[in-house]
């Protein structure tokens, strides 16, 4: 059992925290940008821009999942 990169060492601990609260903040986002677009009134370039936080929340929620399997991937093989 290794403390630092073992599946409960200090790196894996430090990555779900990491994950964690980067994964609320693509939430939030995402949120934000789901109002934004409610309250856009129909105007273009609201629309654009709720649509672009929408699709850049959505992305960074992928890629945290992604580096998560990686990282559990990754500390299974050690």
């Amino acid at each position: 059992q290794n403390d630092i990169f073992g599946p409960h060492g200090l790196i894996s601990a430090a990555i779900n925290i990491i994950s964690f609260i980067a994964g609320i903040a693509a939430v939030i986002v995402l949120m934000i940008g789901g109002f934004r677009f409610v309250v856009s009134g129909g105007d273009s370039n609201s629309v654009s821009g709720a649509r672009s936080m929408i699709l850049y929340a959505l992305v960074g929620l992928v890629i945290i999942a992604a580096a998560q399997l990686i990282m559990r991937f990754i500390i299974g093989t050690l």
